[in-house]
């Protein structure tokens, strides 16, 4: 007798592409966030670049818990910057 909760979806191919964008959009909506509520670029940035740190810790070289090179410390700083240059409103 087969189950059909049982069988596995195989994996995405773009998949790790896939989670990078959704972290990318969501670190864009916290620095805007930020923005909103008065922090500086820099504070923000570290604040974003810690909690990434702290989402992959520990650091791993391989599989998925690997950081990926479009969340490092540059790649952060380069999505805050682009939503402090926006200059994010209200609602």
């Amino acid at each position: 007798m087969s189950f059909e909760w049982m069988e596995c979806t195989p994996p995405r191919t773009n998949g790790s592409k896939l989670r990078a964008d959704v972290s990318a959009a969501e670190l864009a909506h916290r620095a805007g966030t930020m923005f909103r509520l008065g922090f500086s670029q820099e504070d923000a940035t570290k604040r974003l670049c810690a909690r990434v740190a702290w989402e992959f810790d520990p650091p791993s070289k391989t599989g998925c818990h690997r950081r990926p090179d479009s969340l490092s410390d540059q790649a952060i700083a380069k999505i805050v910057a682009d939503a402090y240059a926006r200059r994010p409103g209200g609602w």
